[in-house]
């Protein structure tokens, strides 16, 4: 009978996990708000809540995989940094607490990291050993794959893409540091930005008025899709990946611009690019973390 891993992703608003075959075909799916208010302690309450579901629907369970907001160390699954959207939860020895309460070996990443990893797997940079993954969503994130592994850092923070500084002296960020780029291709930044052409609007009425030819929406893309280019460069000249996986909420879009984008894209960079939009939507990171512990238990 074929085996079965627990692939689980952590948010800031929600937990999800699903029961994941070694084909990567998903047998069940469990998800949760994550209860920020009850800090480290109840976020994982609720995380061994959902598993404990999948574990009692009764196929064998191999092991259990966890992509995690925050910087990981994956060798020791220790949370080593979260910010005040996961409170409390720097410092969680999260492979050792899953693995006490289910019996299991545990595998622990960061979630970018996992996305990306389920992308490589069964997503838009399949047959892919060595890549790159943007994720623009509510913030900018990354992940950077060698040899078909995540490239973590001494602390954690490769490919942390949304913290380059794009804008020197631009907008101040939490981090400490002006003008990243998190704060100009992020949902946020596109809200801010839209909000600016037009007072009513918000980034999903701003693409509607951009495929509908509106040229205040025309305008606002323009900028948007210049700091998406100039950030594609600098990932690709630093780094020389055989592609750039782009996800996350806005490149959900991506057929409302990637025509324009890809024109500008050319101008702006004399690099040869093999930029892909992500495949696998929210599930990237829940069958790429169940990927992470499948691949330490062959």
């Amino acid at each position: 009978m074929s085996r079965y891993y627990i692939g689980a992703d952590i948010g800031g608003t929600g937990i999800k996990a699903a029961l994941i075959g070694e084909d990567g075909g998903i047998a069940a799916r469990r998800s949760t708000p994550t209860p920020v208010s009850e800090g480290a302690n109840g976020i994982l309450h609720a995380l061994k809540g959902i598993i404990a579901e999948l574990m009692a629907e009764g196929p064998e369970v191999g092991g259990i995989g966890i992509g995690t907001a925050g910087r990981v160390d994956p060798e020791e699954g220790v949370v080593l940094y979260a910010t005040d959207n996961l409170p409390g939860w720097t410092g969680m020895r999260l492979a050792a607490e899953i693995e006490a309460g289910f019996g299991l070996p545990a595998a622990v990443l960061n979630d970018a990291n996992a996305a990306a990893l389920g992308e490589g797997w069964l997503g838009a940079a399949s047959g892919l050993a060595d890549y790159a993954m943007l994720t623009l969503g509510t913030g900018v994130g990354g992940a950077l794959v060698h040899r078909e592994e995540p490239i973590s850092g001494k602390q954690g923070a490769a490919g942390e893409f949304g913290h380059m500084v794009l804008y020197p002296g631009g907008i101040p960020c939490s981090c400490g540091q002006r003008g990243c780029i998190e704060h100009y291709l992020s949902g946020r930044a596109l809200n801010r930005l839209a909000a600016g052409a037009d007072g009513s609007w918000d980034s999903r009425k701003l693409l509607a008025a951009f495929a509908a030819g509106d040229q205040r929406a025309a305008a606002v893309m323009d900028v948007y899709l210049n700091d998406l280019s100039l950030t594609m460069h600098n990932i690709q000249s630093f780094l020389d990946p055989g592609a750039i996986i782009l996800g996350g909420g806005v490149a959900e879009s991506h057929p409302l611009w990637w025509a324009v984008w890809m024109e500008r894209l050319a101008e702006t960079s004399p690099l040869s690019f093999n930029v892909l939009p992500a495949r696998l939507g929210n599930e990237a990171g829940m069958i790429g973390a169940a990927r992470t512990i499948m691949m330490r238990r062959k």
